[in-house]
C-alpha cells in the first residue's frame, strides 16, 4: 500500500535548500522528514559557487554550523518540516572518541554535547553521530531538552523569513586567517589519506580525531581547486 515504505531525505545540496517544501510535497506519502546533511551540503555550496570570486570559502574549519549560511539552512529546514508536520533531523557530528588520552577525549565529548545542544534548541527532533559510543551522549542532551517524543509542535517561525541571501552568506574571517598554508597542507593530507583508504575499499577513516568520509574529503578537494583557480595568496 502507498506509504508503507518511508524515508528521510537528506538536504545535502545547496539547491535542495531552496526546494524543501517541494521535496516534502512530492514525497508526501513516503517522507518521514528532512535531515541536515551538513558535510555534503558544505561541499555542494563550494562546488556550485566555485566560479564566483565573491564566494571563495575560508578553510573548512571555519565552515561550522554557526556560520551564517548554515544557521539559515537549519532554520529553514526545521520551519518547513514542522510546518508540514514531519521530523527535522540534525546532522552528523564528525567527532569520534579518542583512546588513550582522557583529557582530549573529554574535550571531544564536550564538542559533541555542544553540537547536539545547539541542534535540540534549534528545534530538531533527532540527530545522528559518527560513532556508536556517542549515541548515549546525544541521547542525554535530547532527553534533557526535549521531554516529548519530538518538537513538531514548535513552529520555529524564524525559518519562514530566511532569504536567499542568508542561505548564501559566508562567515567573515579576517584575511590572513581564513586561508593559510597550514590549511592547504591539511586539506591535501585529508584528500590523499581518504583516497588511499577508498582504493583499499574503506569508506571512512578516523583522522585527527574526526571521521573523514567521501563528503569531508570532497570539501577539501574542491576547496583546494577553488583556492588555486582564484589564485588565493
Amino acid at each position: 500500500p502507498s506509504g508503507t515504505i518511508r524515508a528521510t531525505v537528506l538536504i545535502e545540496t545547496i539547491t535542495a535548500s531552496f526546494e524543501m517544501e517541494e521535496i516534502l510535497y512530492e514525497l508526501r506519502e513516503h517522507s518521514v522528514g528532512l535531515n541536515c546533511g551538513r558535510w555534503d551540503y558544505i561541499f555542494s555550496f563550494i562546488k556550485k559557487l566555485k566560479d564566483d570570486p565573491e564566494k571563495i570559502t575560508p578553510d573548512r574549519s571555519f565552515m561550522t554550523m554557526t556560520s551564517p549560511f548554515m544557521e539559515a539552512y537549519v532554520k529553514r529546514l526545521v520551519y518547513v518540516c514542522h510546518k508540514r508536520g514531519t521530523f527535522a533531523m540534525g546532522g552528523m557530528s564528525a567527532t569520534i572518541p579518542i583512546k588513550g588520552d582522557p583529557a582530549a577525549n573529554a574535550h571531544a565529548i564536550k564538542d559533541v554535547q555542544t553540537d547536539k545542544l545547539r541542534e535540540v534548541l534549534a528545534g530538531h527532533d533527532g540527530t545522528w553521530v559518527a560513532h556508536p559510543a556517542l549515541v548515549s551522549v546525544a541521547r542525554s542532551i535530547f532527553d534533557d531538552h526535549m521531554p516529548t517524543l519530538n518538537q513538531i509542535s514548535r513552529s520555529m517561525p524564524d525559518g519562514k523569513h530566511v532569504t536567499a541571501a542568508q542561505l548564501l552568506e559566508l562567515p567573515k574571517i579576517p584575511i590572513g586567517k581564513a586561508i593559510t598554508s597550514t590549511h592547504l597542507k591539511t586539506g591535501v593530507l585529508i584528500v590523499l589519506a581518504y583516497t588511499e583508504a577508498w582504493l583499499r575499499g574503506v569508506g571512512c577513516i578516523p583522522l585527527h580525531h574526526k571521521m573523514e568520509d567521501a563528503a569531508t574529503a570532497e570539501i577539501s578537494r574542491v576547496q583546494i581547486w577553488s583556492w588555486r583557480y582564484h589564485q588565493v595568496k
